[in-house]
């Protein structure tokens, strides 16, 4: 669910300075905040400062750790030939609900000789392939078994793989069920695509008023729901106390991938006096990028603020609801927002070493046609609307091994000297055959040519992010800008409403406004509820002069009745507005 816009302007004025002596309450009312933090696991520094990327393993592990997927053999994503990987399954398959069980076991290709697992795994669950002291073999089977009845009639999958790392092996391969995760050995260390993240949730009931008695917490994240409620309702907080221990939750943070972290908390307590009072944290950062550290962001909070007890009469009190206009820009390497959209500084790469981040649009076209002028590698023509690229970077680093689609973006972090792309058919789901490969240049010097909108056989280059010291600069041709509309019930209020009507109406000043009419939904809105209507996308163009000065507003105007008495309706309109410098 997407969070409740916050207030721009607090309800109330700062308190004056404290005197040296704690003051008497000054009204019977409580003030509690809310104020989330992230630290990831065993580390000191924040949460989206840590990068990785899509490691290829150059030395044979010593020891391994595996993501139990579940699900057939048709997910496998890898690079190794059919002659070193093989994955068959039986029956139904490994199961794919979360928690469901399996027995999985790990041996060389030899026969059972070498024993690396034998155990049951959860789906989404991890497990541990090693044999200490040893590396492990050339060649790797594993067997996914319905239960530890280890005969051939309860065998849901059994695959074959390449395991000393002297063929392609990756983080993040998918073999069948089963995902890399972590390689261990004596070249690299330990290499791992995830890491463990904690939020804390720091309660606080302000000196200015009297006791609080916690009813609610919850914290809604892109991750989903993390209710305390139980946990803390009744707990009861003097004036200037501090919740202990506060409470926490644990995610796994996947780096291989650009993640929007957006965690919206929110805090309800009441008064000994019967007053309620609540506050909400908003807190986002961005994970994946390969950047300097990228410090979480809040947004500003407003003054906590109270009703009075008792609950409102549902049959005599009106809804009340909180449209939302949400605007993101998905490229870009998460460096623009809606509101500091800009041109390129410099279409052309040449400032030295390698970018940090490029990005590339899979357009479709042969070799004779491409608009650069750098000279490069390139044979055949892609031209379908969907197709399997593979790009490695000159290091032998996977940066983008996946079905593509026509006008798709790809965001490429890793970028070193130069890069290889293969585009190929997609055949049930895997790469099929190829249509066209190429190598070309990607350091940021005058002889590479690395220029804005320039076509490379069927990809067209359209950013790049360079780093000066600590500052990142990005120079995109395009802002991919997607507007999310949504409605929730206004922040504190309990009434149930049914929707009756929503319009969105969206897009540049200078052209006509599209204006979207949605379908209500059948079920009522409850408190923690956010329906989603729908999403609009728009791309614009930074170089050709028509993005430049121009108004673009979106608004989004949602009517309701309260679900317990119909004569009783509410309404909200939202709206975001930017402009293109």
């Amino acid at each position: 669910p997407l969070p409740t816009p916050l207030p721009t302007t607090p309800p109330f004025e700062d308190p004056s300075p404290s005197p040296s002596q704690m003051p008497s309450p000054v009204d019977d009312g409580c003030y509690i905040s809310v104020d989330a933090d992230c630290t990831p696991s065993g580390e000191s520094n924040d949460c989206g400062s840590v990068v990785v990327t899509r490691t290829r393993c150059e030395d044979r592990p010593l020891a391994m750790v595996f993501r139990y997927n579940g699900g057939l053999c048709d997910q496998s994503d890898n690079i190794q030939n059919s002659e070193l990987f093989q994955c068959f399954d039986f029956q139904e398959g490994p199961p794919v609900n979360a928690g469901d069980e399996s027995y999985i076991t790990v041996t060389d290709i030899k026969g059972g000789s070498i024993i690396y697992h034998a155990d049951t795994v959860r789906v989404g669950g991890e497990y541990t392939v090693l044999d200490e002291p040893f590396q492990v073999e050339a060649n790797m089977n594993i067997t996914t078994w319905r239960n530890d009845n280890t005969i051939p009639q309860n065998i849901l999958q059994t695959l074959v793989f390449h395991s000393s790392c002297s063929q392609n092996l990756f983080l993040k391969d998918r073999f069948g069920a089963h995902q890399l995760v972590v390689f261990v050995n004596e070249e690299q260390g330990l290499r791992s695509c995830f890491f463990n993240a904690t939020f804390n949730l720091n309660i606080a009931n302000d000196v200015q008023g009297t006791g609080a008695i916690l009813q609610r917490l919850s914290s809604n994240t892109n991750y989903g729901l993390f209710n305390f409620t139980n946990e803390v309702n009744g707990i009861f907080l003097e004036p200037g106390e501090t919740l202990s221990p506060s409470p926490s939750f644990d995610v796994v943070i996947d780096l291989t991938v650009v993640t929007n972290n957006v965690i919206f908390t929110s805090v309800l307590a009441r008064s000994e006096e019967g007053f309620q009072c609540s506050d909400s944290d908003f807190l986002a950062f961005v994970t994946g990028l390969a950047l300097p550290p990228n410090v979480p962001t809040r947004a500003p909070t407003g003054a906590p603020t109270r009703t009075p007890l008792p609950t409102p009469d549902p049959q005599d009190t009106a809804c009340s609801l909180q449209s939302i206009v949400q605007c993101d820009v998905t490229n870009a390497a998460g460096l623009f927002e809606c509101d500091n959209i800009v041109p390129p500084i410099s279409t052309e790469c040449t400032s030295g070493g390698f970018p940090r981040e490029v990005e590339f649009i899979y357009r479709g076209g042969n070799c004779i046609d491409s608009s650069t002028p750098q000279e490069f590698f390139c044979n055949g023509a892609a031209d379908l609307e969907e197709v399997w690229i593979t790009i490695i970077s000159g290091n032998n680093n996977i940066l983008w091994n996946r079905i593509t689609t026509r006008n798709e973006f790809m965001d490429l972090r890793g970028i070193d000297e130069s890069i290889d792309v293969t585009i190929s058919t997609v055949e049930n789901r895997r790469v099929g055959d190829e249509l066209q490969s190429m190598t070309f240049n990607t350091t940021c010097t005058a002889a590479s040519q690395l220029r804005l909108k320039d076509t490379f056989g069927a990809l067209q280059l359209v950013e790049f992010t360079t780093l000066d010291g600590d500052d990142a600069t990005v120079n995109a041709a395009f802002a991919n800008v997607e507007i999310t509309y949504a409605v929730e019930l206004e922040g504190g209020t309990s009434t149930r409403a049914r929707l009756v009507s929503a319009t969105s109406t969206g897009g540049p000043s200078n052209e006509e406004l599209d204006v979207t009419d949605y379908d209500p939904p059948a079920e009522v809105l409850g408190p923690r509820d956010t329906h989603v209507f729908g999403t609009a996308g728009i791309v614009l163009d930074l170089m050709n002069g028509s993005t430049e000065g121009v108004d673009y507003s979106y608004v989004l105007e949602v009517n309701a009745d309260s679900a317990s008495n119909p004569d009783l309706p509410c309404s909200n309109t939202d709206r975001v507005d930017f402009t293109v410098e």
